[in-house]
């Protein structure tokens, strides 16, 4: 969060000092940009940035990445799991593979390279 809302925040904050843009469509420009930006480095670089430098990676059954596809159904999965109470993510704790309900979803694996 810190790696990506940071420079979010401080980007959408120049923005709207220097464009006088109204805030609630700058909000949701810089959202989908965020959203944008976590499908591709899920899908074609393996995890975002905080899970790049952790040295984890996102990879499907056969081992390989997840691709673009594979992104949107686990961040749709995440979505599924901020719904329902976050169960989903308490997921991860007590399943076999460490797996949460977006993982399952999209049939990901998060593991260490």
């Amino acid at each position: 969060m810190i790696i990506i809302g940071l420079p979010v925040f401080l980007i959408g904050g120049g923005l709207f000092i220097l464009t006088g843009m109204d805030f609630i469509y700058l909000y949701y420009a810089l959202n989908l940009l965020v959203v944008i930006f976590t499908i591709y480095m899920d899908g074609i670089k393996g995890g975002t940035p905080g899970k790049l430098i952790l040295k984890l990676r996102i990879v499907n059954k056969q081992g390989s990445y997840i691709g673009i596809p594979g992104a949107i159904l686990r961040y749709i999965g995440k979505l599924v799991s901020g719904i329902i109470l976050s169960i989903g993510f308490f997921m991860i704790g007590w399943t076999a593979k460490k797996q949460g309900l977006h993982d399952k979803i999209a049939g990901t694996y998060v593991v260490r390279q």
